[in-house]
């Protein structure tokens, strides 16, 4: 029996069984927003649980759905939401748009629990000033990540759920991500010529199987991005230009996707010395808590793959060091959990009652790497290198489904101002608390852990 065919009898046989237990349980395979093209659902005043465009008084949320093919379900909303941001880019206080792209068991539903945890991030994001003045709009880009509502078919569900968001990811998501960098970011790189501009901030978040999404949706652009300051061909490392960012920031959160979907991203990176002014280009974080992708993802992987492909060690030189990649690895295990690519720690001590940021080019125990074999084959992390693939404690992010706490919120408040002060040495229409300057958040000074803390303290987070 082929590998082709044996991968068709478990779905077949997946399929057949999620038949038997989902008849008359499925979740709806259909567009939820479909309400309010000719204008904006104002919360309070209308029913907004079919609208495309949340209005609330201190933010906006907004929603762009695709089909298991990865196309639009209608141009029209997306249009519509589309010419909302744009029209709102272009006010004198300009907008910050948060993509965020939902993982499996999840939709577009009204109270579905990541509409429900979004809705409170974004007016949390607005209350505490987290981007200024800037005028705050989410945009919930749903998929059919759940099949069904009844339990053990979900779970069943992985594999079927898995290959749709990948082809999802090669789908239309790349052009609503292509526009809203059109709109948000090339608009700003144009107006700076007249003078010192930061209006507009562009974030996208992908968790779980939306992490797959984002990074399917956008490799290919990343890869182009960091492959063209490279000068020559060769070991490295080379000093390479600076690449310009894609988005202010671009997180995925407890991905679910093996590592060999970003192994070229990394190597590509590792040839190349950047300099202080390099904005990191993509954040992967995944927390020690997550066993989601740490185990059950692994087992996933295995029975997709119970028979063996052609599966080879690869040889290469990075920075003069010799490292081995296993492919067998690099497919079961996800992209978060690979040590070879790990960049840094991020823990909570608890004796010192401070977070540690541990680089793992400075210590490889310190930020869990501790087997020979790991320690041999790690990648040389360079200095500004533009991808983070960063680890974790579970008090950070405590299980596989906590998306949007305090402290990941503190997080991306920090990134924002990494991204916006590298990358134009300045920030502007910021919030006014000079403590954000004084502690680490300045360009001039700029430290990750000192900005994350301030931020802490800035959003009042609770201690551990």
């Amino acid at each position: 029996m082929t590998l082709v065919h044996h991968n068709q009898t478990i779905n077949k046989f997946v399929f057949i069984l999620l038949l038997a237990l989902t008849l008359g349980a499925c979740a709806k395979n259909g567009q939820y927003r479909v309400d309010h093209l000719d204008g904006n659902c104002l919360w309070g005043e209308q029913d907004c649980t079919q609208s495309i465009v949340e209005t609330y008084p201190e933010f906006d949320l907004t929603f762009i759905e695709f089909t298991e093919r990865g196309n639009l379900y209608d141009r029209a909303s997306a249009d519509h939401v589309l010419r909302h941001i744009k029209q709102q880019s272009q006010t004198e206080d300009g907008t910050a748009v948060f993509v965020f792209v939902h993982g499996w068991k999840h939709n577009a539903q009204f109270n579905d629990s990541n509409v429900v945890q979004f809705r409170d991030f974004l007016s949390l994001a607005a209350e505490n000033n987290l981007v200024g003045r800037r005028k705050v709009i989410g945009v919930y880009l749903g998929w059919r990540g759940n099949v069904t509502d009844f339990p053990v078919a979900k779970d069943l569900s992985y594999w079927g759920r898995k290959s749709v968001a990948e082809e999802i990811g090669s789908g239309g998501v790349t052009e609503v991500f292509t526009q809203l960098h059109e709109i948000l970011v090339q608009q700003d790189e144009f107006a700076e010529s007249n003078g010192p501009l930061y209006k507009n901030t562009y974030v996208i978040i992908g968790h779980s199987f939306g992490g797959a999404i984002v990074l399917s949706a956008l490799h290919d652009v990343l890869l182009k991005q960091i492959i063209a300051p490279t000068p020559n061909l060769g070991e490295g490392p080379h000093q390479c230009k600076k690449i310009k960012r894609f988005a202010d920031a671009l997180l995925l959160l407890n991905p679910a996707i093996e590592a060999n979907r970003a192994i070229l991203l990394k190597e590509a990176a590792a040839r190349c010395q950047f300099g202080k002014d390099q904005p990191t280009l993509m954040h992967v974080l995944s927390s020690d808590g997550d066993t989601a992708t740490k185990f059950f993802f692994p087992v996933g992987q295995y029975v997709n793959l119970a028979l063996p492909k052609s599966n080879k060690r690869l040889k290469r030189t990075i920075n003069g060091k010799q490292i081995t990649l296993n492919e067998r690895e690099l497919d079961v295990v996800s992209v978060g959990n690979l040590k070879q690519i790990r960049t840094a720690y991020l823990s909570y001590d608890k004796k010192s009652q401070d977070w540690s940021y541990i680089r793992c080019r400075e210590d490889l125990e310190g930020c869990g790497i501790r087997k020979s074999y790991d320690k041999k084959n790690h990648f040389p992390s360079n200095k500004h290198e533009p991808l983070s693939f960063i680890k974790t404690d579970n008090v950070f992010i405590r299980n596989h489904n906590d998306v949007f706490g305090c402290y990941f919120q503190s997080y991306i408040s920090a990134v924002i101002f990494q991204t916006q002060s590298v990358d134009k040495g300045y920030i502007n229409n910021s919030s006014a608390k000079s403590s954000k300057e004084a502690l680490g958040c300045n360009h001039l000074n700029f430290d990750i852990k000192q900005c994350f803390n301030s931020q802490l303290d800035e959003y009042e987070c609770e201690a551990p």
